[in-house]
């Protein structure tokens, strides 16, 4: 009878035991319920949220850019396109070729896609191809519910309807880099690289939107939920006029060279012409490494700027500079006369004229209508270095013109410091410790170490014209006019520089006489021609077909109609030979366009 109460005890006990265990174990589960139910209620939903919903970024349509009257420099063309993310997708080397057949992508495309999906989240949409009609993503599109993480958008492209003639100043775009997308990007947007496109790319790029999706357990979609649309880019309007330029390439031709024209009172740009362009268009999808190559490896170079970008010796129109310097500071040959044989005598040397034969007897005036080198070799060693480095800052030459488009070139104008530290040595990182006596005659007329870009060569004929106010070149057609300089000219001592630019264009003698005749307005200018080389002593030779490279540059700059000026230019021809022949011609296509768009009258 003990023992049957012993093991009644034990039997007891146990059932407590388990019932004490069985209520902890429900007491566990019950607190872990509620914690899930009330503490982590607000994550686990957004978790769940997560998994069955889908945000896709819905991209800008970037902002147009339109010349000054409204034409369109950079537009936006309707298309479609295929998107892939890539964590979505279950096989994805398989999805990618199977899209390759259908899309005919090439091997090296293909490549460029994989490249891209590596180098993204795998979680943020990529780009796969861009541009594409209706009709060949209409297959891809009626299978997508059998594709999860692929995906046919509706979607815009950036076409530039002038991509030759405007590639240098409206620029380019590409697809976002690493560093773009670290600032913020998503790697299906498409950036500005160069020119206008980069410079205003917070302006035109816009805010991208989202879509909410619901999504299967394969992540593809079955319905929408929400849409936050994207905010479009600005319109963008600027000062150049699209009519203007295209004359001004047709006029230029297949020759490598650079023309530039601004509004004298106001600054703004008109025309930025760099030849030889590029094709714009071809970046939108994605350049082929063969073309960006031939691009970099071509002798031409198409992808430099020459408007902005490159520094050329500004030879005879830089002898403005030097009139104006003389005149300033009253040097005796600037009231005098002198007479040019053909060549001066300097040590064991000779300068020559471009005229062999000499100008004979001449003053200032008719030393810069017939550009004559003699008179200017004299007149600046009278000046000194000093005076004529301090002339050209003071016009602007050797400074960034503040154009929005970047890089930019200051060129060259020697230093007047007592070492005449000017140029670097020629193969090495040492200045130069002299500065010699020719080296200054031969500046005076533009040769030697001076350098300019045609835009600041442009700008200094609209402060010649406009009374001595340096602009800054605007391309804004918004934006308010920028004075950055006014210069302290006498008016009359500006008008005796402004009298023998019209002589230039405007009487036989003038170097530019000939293909300047019977433009609607009267111009006033100034030829240039930089030597390349120095000057052969066989004519025959130097004229030789591949001797090509060796000729000389062409210049020309000025400004129109002469009583009332309107626009001032600056006409570039590399390798062109003489100034009168080559740019001159340019000038005048540039002036009959400017006429036809109203920028004047045509009696002045």
């Amino acid at each position: 009878m003990h023992t049957q109460l012993d093991c009644r005890r034990r039997f007891d006990f146990r059932i407590l035991v388990f019932y004490g265990l069985m209520l902890l174990m429900l007491g566990i589960l019950a607190s872990h319920i509620l914690h899930l139910q009330w503490v982590e209620h607000q994550r686990l939903m957004q978790q769940a949220d997560r998994n069955r919903i889908n945000i896709v970024p819905l991209l800008p349509v970037r902002g147009e850019i339109v010349d000054i009257r409204g034409r369109p420099l950079a537009s936006n063309r309707i298309a479609y396109q295929v998107i892939m993310i890539p964590e979505r997708v279950e096989n994805r080397q398989t999805a990618l070729q199977q899209l390759a057949e259908e899309l005919h992508w090439s091997e090296t495309k293909l490549k460029q896609i994989r490249r891209r999906i590596a180098h993204t989240r795998p979680d943020r949409p990529v780009l796969l191809d861009d541009k594409l009609k209706w009709a060949d993503v209409a297959p891809i599109a009626a299978r997508l519910h059998h594709r999860s993480g692929i995906d046919v958008q509706a979607g815009s492209y950036r076409y530039y309807p002038y991509a030759g003639t405007m590639s240098h100043l409206i620029g380019y775009l590409s697809l976002a880099r690493g560093e773009d997308i670290r600032a913020g990007y998503l790697p299906s947007e498409f950036v500005g690289r160069t020119g206008v496109e980069k410079s205003f790319e917070s302006l035109l790029h816009g805010r991208p939107g989202s879509q909410q999706e619901e999504v299967d357990a394969h992540g593809r979609r079955i319905a929408v939920i929400k849409q936050t649309p994207p905010a479009m880019g600005r319109r963008l309007r600027l000062t150049v006029n699209a009519r203007i330029q295209q004359a001004a390439s047709e006029a230029l031709g297949n020759r490598t060279g650079a023309v530039v024209a601004l509004d004298v009172q106001t600054g703004a740009v008109i025309t930025l012409l760099s030849k030889p362009g590029y094709d714009t268009n071809r970046f939108i999808t994605g350049l082929e490494t063969e073309q960006w190559q031939a691009w970099l490896n071509d002798a031409r170079k198409p992808l430099l700027n020459r408007a902005t970008q490159a520094a050329y010796p500004p030879a005879s129109t830089f002898k403005l500079v030097s009139s104006l310097a003389a005149l300033r500071r009253h040097i005796p040959l600037a009231h005098a006369t002198t007479t040019c044989e053909g060549a001066v005598e300097l040590a064991d040397r000779k300068l020559r004229c471009w005229k062999r034969t000499g100008h004979g007897r001449l003053g200032m005036h008719r030393a810069l209508v017939e550009s004559c080198d003699v008179y200017f070799y004299e007149l600046g060693d009278q000046l000194g270095m000093a005076s004529i480095s301090d002339e050209a800052e003071l016009w602007g030459l050797g400074q960034k013109t503040g154009i929005v488009l970047s890089p930019e070139s200051r060129g060259i104008i020697p230093t007047h410091s007592p070492g005449m530290m000017a140029a670097m040595a020629h193969a090495g990182s040492h200045r130069r410790q002299k500065w010699f006596r020719g080296e200054t005659m031969i500046t005076a007329i533009g040769q030697g170490a001076v350098t300019v870009t045609p835009l600041q060569v442009a700008r200094l004929a609209a402060a010649i014209a406009n009374g001595g106010r340096v602009m800054k070149p605007l391309l804004n057609a918004a934006a308010s006019p920028e004075v950055i300089r006014e210069v302290d000219v006498d008016p009359v001592q500006l008008q005796a520089v402004r009298d023998a630019m019209f002589d230039v264009v405007n009487t036989p003698h003038g170097t530019a006489f000939r293909p300047m005749r019977g433009l609607p307005w009267k111009a006033a200018g100034k030829t240039g021609t930089a030597q390349v080389v120095a000057m052969s002593q066989d004519d025959d030779k130097a004229t030789a077909p591949e001797y090509d490279r060796h000729k000389d540059h062409a210049w020309f700059m000025g400004y129109a109609p002469f009583n009332h000026p309107r626009i001032a230019f600056a006409v570039f021809v590399e390798h062109g030979g003489h100034g009168g022949s080559a740019a001159a011609p340019v000038a005048a296509a540039l002036i009959r366009a400017a006429v036809a768009e109203g920028y004047g009258e045509a009696s002045q």
